[in-house]
């Protein structure tokens, strides 16, 4: 930003002083006790000095006009009987607006008549008739008593509501909602002045809206910023694109302001822009797709009055779920996770809601099938969500037996404990990482899917699964690494210039969670649609700019290299899945493999006993066997080829 010279920071320096000392000034004129009597009377001076005008006016160039006495009696009267009447002294004089205006105009109007009336019941020579161009008169008069007391009214509301000293703002756009925003910054008594507006409208170069000029266009920005001094930005266009509101953010990064934002349309539709609704501009909003907003009430019907057990309930996606569950009007919610710390914070956070429903801590490993069938014994559950899992690619890819335990043995207890127990429906969170694998954890959680189709197949119960891509603001997730080093000063680290992901918000994945429960389906697969992929340099360029600095310049960004397992890019359905899937709203539905259940019990159980023996080749190869088109990294392929289990033995047709 231009510095300042010395002159022209003592200039800014007195105009400040004098804005604060008039400021002051008519807050104790107007402020005490006995503001209306002084309204009243500066109302009265001004009703006798219009009248006085309107006198020198109409009889200045008049030979012998008489005494005026009588013409300011009458109309003076008139006014004040008038001004009694409709209680001008209670209008407000800091917060005047057209309103006020057209009232004294009325008053003024009304006033035409009630002089002729007194004019007329005058004895000669005082009627309206003896006087010279009467219908002069009647017209200057009530134009001079509007105009005088509407000016004393909006100088005061000018001088009272003077943003000396507040920070400078430059909107973007001069659209509607550009002018709410101005408007509202420009009534209230806050730290901002708007300056003025940029917006790439060629009609709108050079024009006033609310007074405030039109002063270029967006590519602009630098310059405008820089000769006028603003320091904050506010982009006021919440029907921007993402993509466009990324141009636009590459407009504003040179000038190093911060930058704030309406929300997206579908966020604020129903309801006025205001300043309350500006906020940071986040990363969601630049996701290449509208956020998806799902309907509640069929949500809320489904859930209303049932018992719900959500596993994993301290993590991201788990916590959310127990947020919305209750929302919903549950009878029952079981939180269940392995660490106590979540869990705790999670259900202390909902009980603070003002809700019937009855909220209960379990602390247990999907692991441990003992201790999940007592829960399953003591409460009668109606819906479970199933979100506990090892999400992490690279420790699973060197811990393999531990993704096994959970992700898939984890897996396998709940489903069939829920079978067992007849639970009306279970809905188990997967991952696009479980198309074609490369990775274990990926292919856990397939085998997971796999789970879930066999027992949904075989027992006829109501059972689906629901695969989504990366979670904008999970744990673990690019995005809270990215903001770590950012805020440390750190280079940010991105594996791969090409590699590219689908993003979602927590919000979305939880909504999406809860509308495949209420369809329901015996082993589908739910892919909400996403758009097109994100490319993580992209990405990691978007970070930096929020967080108000330039890339490369103020944060490096290094390329370290692909860690074990991780792809270039993922989908989110497989090639036989893309064939067969069904759209249905904002998602897709694909129908999952047959698969035979013998076949798979047999793996399972094998790959159950190598988890236990720690014999990570043997895992690896088991898990070939289970999911073919498993195609993990170099080393894992050399662990299994000098440990695997021989023959792949398909499962699925």
């Amino acid at each position: 930003m231009q510095t300042l010279q010395q002159p022209e920071k003592n200039v800014m320096r007195q105009n400040s002083l004098w804005h604060t000392r008039l400021q002051q000034f008519m807050q104790g004129l107007l402020r005490h006790g006995r503001a209306n009597v002084l309204k009243s009377v500066i109302d009265f001076l001004l009703i006798i000095l219009a009248a006085c005008w309107t006198w020198f006016v109409s009889f200045s160039q008049v030979t012998d006009p008489g005494s005026p006495l009588p013409f300011l009696i009458v109309v003076v009267s008139a006014r004040v009987l008038l001004y009694r009447i409709f209680r001008l002294d209670l209008l407000s004089w800091f917060t005047v607006s057209r309103h006020d205006v057209m009232w004294i105009a009325a008053t003024a109007i009304l006033g035409v008549p009630l002089i002729l009336l007194v004019f007329f019941l005058l004895p000669e020579p005082f009627t309206l008739r003896a006087m010279t161009r009467p219908h002069l008169i009647l017209v200057t008069e009530p134009a001079l008593y509007t105009l005088l007391l509407c000016a004393a009214r909006i100088t005061a509301r000018a001088a009272y509501s003077s943003k000396a000293g507040s920070r400078r703002v430059l909107i973007v756009g001069a659209g509607d909602a550009g002018l709410a925003i101005a408007f509202q910054i420009q009534e209230s008594r806050g730290d901002f002045d708007v300056v003025g507006f940029v917006d790439d409208a060629d009609h709108k170069q050079g024009r006033r809206f609310r007074g405030l000029p039109v002063l270029a266009k967006i590519s602009d920005i630098e310059q405008v910023t820089r000769t006028r001094n603003i320091q904050e930005i506010i982009i006021a266009i919440p029907s921007l694109k993402p993509d466009a509101l990324r141009e636009v953010l590459k407009a504003c990064e040179p000038t190093g302001l911060p930058v704030r934002t309406l929300p997206p349309l579908h966020q604020i539709i129903g309801r006025q822009p205001d300043v309350t609704t500006l906020r940071e501009v986040r990363m969601e909003d630049l996701l290449p797709r509208p956020a998806v907003d799902l309907d509640r009430a069929v949500l809320t019907r489904y859930l209303a009055g049932h018992t719900v057990l959500v596993t994993g309930g301290g993590g991201s996606i788990g916590s959310e779920l127990c947020r919305q569950v209750l929302a919903a009007g549950v009878s029952r919610l079981l939180v269940l996770g392995r660490g106590e710390n979540s869990v705790f914070e999670i259900v202390q956070e909902l009980r603070e809601h003002d809700s019937q429903c009855e909220i209960v801590p379990i602390i247990c490993d999907v692991r441990d099938r003992t201790a999940l069938e007592r829960i399953f014994q003591r409460y009668e559950i109606d819906i479970v969500f199933h979100a506990a899992a090892h999400k992490h690619v690279p420790l699973m890819e060197s811990y393999p037996g531990e993704a096994v335990k959970n992700n898939v043995v984890g897996t396998l207890n709940l489903v069939e404990l829920t079978v067992q127990y007849q639970v009306n429906q279970f809905v188990m969170v997967s991952t696009d990482k479980a198309v074609e694998p490369t990775n274990v954890m990926g292919a856990t959680k397939r085998i997971g899917e796999l789970i879930v189709k066999a027992y949904a197949t075989e027992h006829q119960r109501n059972m689906v699964c629901v695969r989504f891509g990366n979670v904008l603001g999970s744990r673990g997730s690019v995005v809270l690494t990215m903001r770590r080093q950012i805020q440390r000063g750190q280079p940010v680290t991105v594996t791969d210039p090409d590699m590219v992901r689908f993003f979602m918000t927590i919000p979305e994945a939880v909504q999406l969670i809860l509308q495949a429960g209420s369809i329901g389906g015996c082993g589908e697969i739910f892919v909400l649609d996403m758009g097109r992929p994100v490319r993580i340099l992209d990405l990691a360029h978007d970070l930096i700019r929020l967080s108000g600095l330039v890339p490369h310049q103020d944060i490096p960004i290094n390329i370290v290299g692909r860690r074990p397992g991780e792809k270039v890019k993922e989908d989110i359905l497989s090639s036989t899945e893309s064939d067969s899937a069904e759209k249905s709203g904002p998602f897709f539905m694909a129908p999952s493999q047959f698969v035979q259940m013998e076949a798979l019990q047999n793996h399972l159980a094998a790959l159950r006993e190598a988890a236990d023996e720690g014999d990570a080749g043997k895992i690896i190869g088991l898990i070939k066997d289970i999911v073919p088109e498993f195609l993990p990294d170099a080393n894992q392929v050399a662990i299994a080829g000098n440990n695997g289990t021989g023959a792949l033995h398909k499962i699925t047709k």
